[in-house]
């Protein structure tokens, strides 16, 4: 006796889309919930991400948790293991070097382009994060240093306005993360920090773009 097999359920049009942009939600939400873990150091490099736990800690199924781990892995936050799950990345000391210089050479490039458009606007956004930075220098506050020269170098590559930079410095800055912690500044070495960071305003303003080129080269030794 012969038994045909049967017919394959047909596929709603209407509704096939939909649960793929629900999908592709659910993905999205997963991957920058764990970003966001990643980038305020509620995730550091080495933790093991359980496919289980973020399914239930998200009410979502392990679907998504596992594409987004695949995308956090094509992004360089991420590396999985066979026969060991996923781990947020670890970055080498000798990696981080690397991409500090590309975070550099984009600071660079960044300087150069807004020296072209900068304005009053732009300068008054610089200025905010740079006082802040002064602030923090005065009551030796070397955390809320290192926050506040981490938002002006951002604020420095957003104001240049190329999108494709910015994303690109950012997910340096994301991978940047994943290295060794650093100790917190000196206070002498914050004062460099914030001379350079001043200097380098004072070029921006009058459009001096290769003083300010220099200033982001300058600062970068400073650091090394």
């Amino acid at each position: 006796m012969r038994f045909d097999a049967p017919p394959a359920p047909a596929i709603d049009e209407a509704t096939a889309p939909l649960a793929m942009v629900r999908r592709h939600s659910l993905t999205a939400l997963v991957r920058d919930e764990i970003g966001r873990c990643i980038a305020t150091d509620q995730l550091a490099p080495g933790d093991k991400l359980n496919e289980a736990e973020w399914a239930e800690r998200l009410a979502v199924s392990r679907g998504p948790v596992r594409e987004a781990f695949r995308v956090l892995e094509q992004a360089g936050l991420v590396r999985n293991e066979k026969h060991r799950g996923a781990f947020v990345r670890r970055v080498s000391e000798a990696e981080a070097r690397e991409v500090c210089e590309v975070c550099a050479a984009l600071r660079e490039a960044a300087c150069r382009l807004l020296a072209a458009r900068i304005d009053t606007a732009r300068v008054a956004r610089l200025r905010e994060r740079l006082d802040a930075m002064r602030e923090a220098l005065a009551g030796a506050d070397g955390d809320a240093f290192l926050h506040a020269r981490d938002a002006f170098r951002p604020t420095l590559v957003a104001s240049a306005g190329n999108a494709r930079l910015q994303e690109t410095y950012a997910g340096a800055v994301r991978e940047l993360r994943l290295a060794v912690r650093c100790a917190v500044l000196e206070s002498g070495a914050m004062e460099i920090a914030y001379a350079g960071h001043r200097a380098l305003l004072s070029a921006l303003a009058p459009r001096d773009s290769d003083e300010a080129a220099r200033r982001v080269r300058a600062s970068c030794e400073d650091e090394s």
